[in-house]
């Protein structure tokens, strides 16, 4: 480690920018572990079967609309992690969560766009389970 980063840690130490980025990675984690029981709640993450979701239509919208309203409040906090694509893929996800949602109120687009949008999830939370990673192995180091 360089002197100067160094100073930097121990500059953020003093002001708090450490805890504050543990706070909402911690709450990130949170919410990062909601939307991957979604996808495995419903058989979403590992096969192309839609049978699940679609046998618990009532109980996965209201899954929905609680990681789009938790992600929501989380895209305005994953801004203190500058420089990562945290917040976009936190704001992809949640709009992606909301999509899946409007498709399983709507019988018509159910069939059209349910099935890419859960592809869509499903890659999204592997953008986002990637850039978490990088920044946690910057925080411990």
């Amino acid at each position: 480690m360089t002197q100067f980063d160094s100073v930097k840690k121990s500059f953020n130490l003093i002001t708090g920018k450490t805890g504050r980025q543990s706070k909402v990675f911690r709450s990130l984690s949170d919410w990062a572990s909601t939307v991957y029981r979604f996808l495995t709640t419903y058989d979403l993450y590992g096969s192309h079967s839609l049978d699940t979701l679609l046998s618990k239509v009532g109980q996965a919208k209201f899954e929905l609309v609680g990681i789009t309203y938790t992600g929501r409040s989380i895209i305005n906090q994953a801004k203190i992690f500058k420089g990562t694509n945290i917040p976009e893929n936190v704001e992809v996800i949640t709009e992606g969560a909301e999509a899946i949602r409007r498709y399983l109120i709507d019988p018509e687009l159910r069939h059209e766009a349910l099935s890419q949008a859960v592809i869509n999830l499903r890659v999204d939370y592997e953008n986002l389970h990637e850039a978490m990673d990088k920044e946690h192995r910057r925080l411990i180091s």
